[in-house]
């Protein structure tokens, strides 16, 4: 699924908020984390990575010498490993993924606790999910809120196939 213009723009929109988040980490290296529902599948999430990682390159000098973090998150658990942006950009990196169908035990308070606890570096956090309805399953809004609270919801930017969404925006949706 490549992204079309409108979602680019939104992307990169939506990015330029997060680098301007005041307090956002400046310093050291930089650290960037793509997190990826196993759902996905392989094409579609190669093209989409590829669009991404060429739109963040395209858009700043913070993003030509960063350092990735590939979450996945699946039926498995969750793993993270940190990867070169181009071996993400050529598609190789997806070699050994496999597609999960069964994703139902999947919860979103976990990959957001994860994401609170080891990625709380990262200058920008892209959840890439091809179901909007899984991040709206939530069965602990409070875990959920306190996961999210205080940076990671402005850290935040999930991809849909269909829109483009801000982490505050899911945060304020869990808290109405």
């Amino acid at each position: 699924m490549p992204l079309t213009s409108v979602m680019k723009l939104q992307l990169h929109n939506q990015i330029e908020r997060v680098l301007h988040v005041k307090g956002n980490y400046q310093g050291g290296i930089l650290e960037m984390a793509v997190v990826i529902d196993c759902s996905y599948e392989k094409e579609e999430l190669k093209q989409l990575c590829a669009d991404i990682i060429a739109l963040c390159k395209k858009q700043s000098e913070i993003f030509r010498n960063i350092r990735l973090n590939m979450v996945l998150w699946g039926s498995d658990g969750i793993t993270s490993e940190t990867a070169a942006s181009a071996y993400v950009q050529t598609g190789t990196y997806f070699d050994g993924y496999e597609e999960q169908k069964d994703v139902s035990c999947m919860q979103a308070e976990e990959i957001m606790e994860y994401l609170k606890k080891f990625h709380a570096r990262s200058k920008l956090i892209l959840l890439l999910t091809p179901d909007s309805a899984r991040l709206a399953k939530i069965t602990d809004p409070d875990r959920m809120g306190q996961a999210m609270n205080p940076f990671l919801k402005h850290k935040l930017i999930i991809v849909y196939p269909e829109k483009i969404e801000a982490g505050a925006g899911l945060y304020r949706s869990i808290l109405s």
